[in-house]
């Protein structure tokens, strides 16, 4: 087995490297804490032969098989929680934010297809967009094909405050919605390290999307921000990609979320009638590609939704004004009146 020894982040705590092949996010970073019995996984990868075999030769570095391991999952997406039905073992528990587990249970339809898929589906036709696109963009979704199997129902749900005991360690969850319903934190006590799931990236930027049956996605995130933002942390444990300075990272996140609200609100007031495919095309991405048409499905898939969360901000605090034209939805500035 030709791996380097895993990240040691405290004694007995380990990050393990997941690749997520052809992804954008290149790596997922599980976290294994040693306990004495049992001891604790955190998050998985997708549900593929690469990511399991990652995590498994990643525990057998360790002198640590699944036999004896217990999962803790930070939020619902597939490259956190896809994995778990084929790495948890007997009656072991995984452990998973009520919320969303709340939203995983709802998302299955009898034919196979996901409940949010459905709605989510619905949401962009009511902006005019193409169902053929529609579709193309799901279809390339990793949620499509990479989540785990929809009969797992082994899981043990999770509230504000609740505590995990790993060893000596004690995780004690902090409820942090945003980039999910239920995303959740977890601040291992004593120490001034924090599990951040997805909540806080350092060289990448959350996806905030809109949720079916969330109100306003965007406003749960800042929220949710400053909230985490009053922990002394000092060894963050972000999801993906490395670690920075907690604090300053949540300042520039906020800000970039401002920048971004601002942003649509011109490319609103420059387009008038402003639909959600237009607006998401003249905002500014980071990302390799020619033009707004040439994204890759996936990506456009989530810019449009982050777009979405944005306009439910801005619609909900009364800076942007939502209308219907022969069933389509578009936007305008509060300024506008349509004749």
């Amino acid at each position: 087995m030709n791996r380097e020894p895993m990240d040691c982040i405290l004694p007995g705590i380990y990050r393990i490297p997941v690749p997520l092949a052809g992804n954008p996010l290149k790596e997922l970073n599980s976290y294994l804490i040693c306990g004495t019995d049992r001891n604790l996984l955190v998050d998985t990868g997708f549900h593929t032969e690469d990511c399991r075999r990652a995590v498994e030769e990643g525990l057998a570095c360790l002198g640590v098989s699944m036999e004896h391991t217990d999962i803790l999952v930070t939020h619902l997406h597939a490259d956190h929680a896809g994995n778990v039905p084929d790495l948890i073992r007997g009656d072991h528990r995984v452990y998973m934010s009520g919320i969303d587990l709340d939203v995983m249970k709802q998302n299955w339809k009898s034919a196979g297809e996901r409940e949010i898929h459905m709605q989510q589906k619905q949401c962009l036709l009511k902006h005019g967009i193409a169902p053929l696109l529609v579709e193309e963009m799901l279809e390339a979704t990793p949620s499509r094909k990479l989540a785990g199997v929809e009969n797992f129902t082994g899981y043990t749900p999770l509230a504000d405050g609740d505590e995990i005991t790993v060893g000596d360690y004690t995780l004690r969850a902090i409820l942090t919605p945003g980039h999910t319903p239920g995303q959740m934190c977890f601040e291992i006590l004593g120490t001034g390290a924090m599990l951040l799931g997805d909540h806080v990236l350092f060289d990448i930027t959350p996806n905030i999307t809109e949720w079916p049956g969330v109100e306003d996605s965007l406003g749960d995130y800042l929220e949710s921000l400053d909230k985490i933002d009053r922990y002394d942390v000092t060894i963050p444990l972000p999801g993906h990609r490395k670690p920075g300075d907690f604090h300053s990272r949540i300042a520039a996140l906020k800000e970039h979320h401002a920048r971004r609200l601002q942003e649509c609100r011109e490319v609103i007031g420059k387009l008038g009638h402003a639909k959600l495919y237009d607006i998401a095309g003249n905002m500014t991405w980071r990302i390799r590609t020619d033009s707004w048409d040439t994204f890759p499905a996936a990506q456009r898939w989530f810019a449009l939704g982050e777009c979405l969360s944005h306009m439910d901000y801005l619609k909900k605090r009364g800076l942007i004004e939502e209308h219907v034209e022969n069933g389509i939805l578009w936007y305008s500035t509060c300024f506008f009146r349509q004749k």
